[in-house]
């Protein structure tokens, strides 16, 4: 499972939009749609997210940091 499929796990499990997702851990919009791959921008290259917005994103909906940045159950 990539980054992008787990983020948009994250995003379905929640209900909530991407838009919502990314105002709650204080990203863009834009900067989620490119780590999904919902972007024109989007190369097919290895995405990666810092350890410090892992940590975000798990303390507010309460997923694995380490699953979140590697996959690691």
């Amino acid at each position: 499972m990539t980054l992008s499929d787990r983020l948009n796990k994250i995003i379905d499990e929640q209900n909530i939009s991407k838009l919502e997702f990314a105002r709650r851990i204080g990203v863009t919009k834009n900067y989620i749609y490119i780590l999904t791959g919902n972007s024109r921008k989007d190369t097919n290259q290895n995405k990666v997210i810092s350890p410090t917005l892992a940590k975000v994103i798990a303390l507010e909906f309460g997923y694995d940091e380490n699953w979140i940045l590697n996959g690691d159950e």
